[in-house]
């Protein structure tokens, strides 16, 4: 069987306790239903009443993969992690009856229809450091299914249709080419991706394999023309409009965090801006993000701007980019977006911060944190993008402000 995944993944491993961090915390864990159908004829021992106890059933939508959830009881971390940060299922019964969740993440695996596309979530601190921290350009290498690797084969998402399949890895490929991209500055890059997918989204519901050349074909002739970068150049510069919406919407998601790295680097962000508190936006507050911003978060990122590029990357392969259709498609735009611009004014606010400390192990603690809060948040999305339609910003321009500065 061929496997394809990013270059960071081939030789990956848990470091288990040796990492900063864990897994077992910040979010609920999924429990496919072959493992619940285990949990339940496994009382006869102390730890097999604890997982009868602890395993709910998910009611609502159930289905193979989402078929129960260990119940976390108010605790930041799942019932059966031990004090020294060990999973008791997988020490005292072994890895096979781990939960699908927990057996593959970070990795998520797709059927395709000739090989196993295997990507990896940033939410893990060893996978953001393998992915982050390499100036080269990620690159997707082929492998093939070995004894070491059998044991991640589980919980592969089924194959799409061949025709929304090949448009999807057309248009993927496409959207790398441009991202990696480095004669460009990365937010052109960013929202020359936005007016393609726009362009596509608008195309139809579902633009097949035999369509989608002539688009992108069109969207070249534009690029070569000029007219995509006239319209990007023209974005304006709006600091108090992008604050003021990031801070909103930090402030939805900061009072149920738990993960400590993050609410670390957050109010280093806030206390760098000098805009901690309740207190309202102000013009100082925007010149103190103006100057971080020029003097350094700029002259930093000159040097590491391969990090920023990795993340949109990676999160383009984890997140099956691409492959949904019609205005979903251009919603999944607008959500790698708002993660974009959350992160980068964040990255801003700590620069202000450490100044010239400024390190990329920061980089890296701060996008692994945050990844961790907001991936398994569901609620986050539909808020998110509810808050941008009621404040009429979903259209290119209004995020290009989101973007450029």
């Amino acid at each position: 069987m061929v496997l394809k995944m990013p270059v960071y993944l081939v030789d990956f491993r848990c470091i288990g306790p040796k990492c900063e961090d864990h897994c077992c915390y910040g979010w609920d864990v999924i429990v496919d239903k072959r493992s619940y159908q285990r949990y339940r004829q496994s009382a006869s021992t102390p730890l097999g009443q604890r997982l009868r106890a602890a395993v709910r059933r998910n009611t609502q939508d159930p289905s193979f993969t989402r078929y129960a959830r260990i119940v976390r009881s108010g605790e930041a971390a799942c019932p059966f992690l031990t004090r020294d940060q060990r999973c008791r299922i997988h020490a005292e019964l072994g890895e096979e009856w781990l939960p699908d969740t927990c057996a593959v993440f970070p990795r998520h695996l797709r059927a395709r229809q000739g090989w196993i596309d295997i990507s990896a979530s940033l939410a893990c601190p060893q996978i953001a450091r393998r992915a982050l921290a390499t100036p080269k350009k990620i690159t997707i290498i082929e492998t093939h299914l070995d004894s070491e690797t059998v044991a991640t084969m589980r919980a592969v998402e089924p194959k799409l249709s061949y025709d929304v399949e090949t448009a999807g890895l057309m248009l993927r490929t496409f959207a790398l080419f441009i991202l990696q991209n480095r004669r460009l500055a990365l937010w052109r890059r960013l929202l020359a991706i936005g007016y393609l997918l726009e362009m596509v989204s608008l195309s139809g519901t579902g633009p097949g394999a035999n369509v989608l050349p002539a688009i992108l074909h069109a969207f070249t002739r534009r690029m070569e023309s000029g007219e995509v970068m006239g319209r990007i150049e023209a974005a304006p510069k709006m600091t108090g409009m992008q604050l003021q919406l990031i801070r909103r919407l930090h402030d939805e998601i900061i009072s149920s965090v738990c993960v400590t790295a993050f609410k670390c680097c957050t109010e280093q962000c806030l206390a760098g801006l000098d805009y901690t508190g309740a207190q309202p936006f102000t013009e100082t507050i925007g010149n103190r993000y103006d100057f971080a911003f020029d003097h350094l978060y700029r002259p930093f990122f000159r040097r590491y701007g391969f990090m920023l590029e990795n993340y949109l990357v990676s999160y383009l392969l984890h997140h099956d980019f691409c492959f949904h259709q019609g205005r979903r498609l251009y919603e999944d735009y607008i959500v790698m977006i708002l993660n974009f611009a959350m992160l980068k004014t964040y990255l801003i606010g700590m620069a202000a911060w450490h100044r010239e400390n400024f390190h990329p192990d920061m980089v890296i603690r701060l996008i692994y944190s945050f990844t961790k809060v907001v991936e398994p948040d569901a609620r986050f999305r539909d808020y998110a993008l509810g808050l941008l339609e009621q404040s009429g910003c979903t259209d290119m321009m209004h995020l290009a402000v989101l973007i450029r500065n």
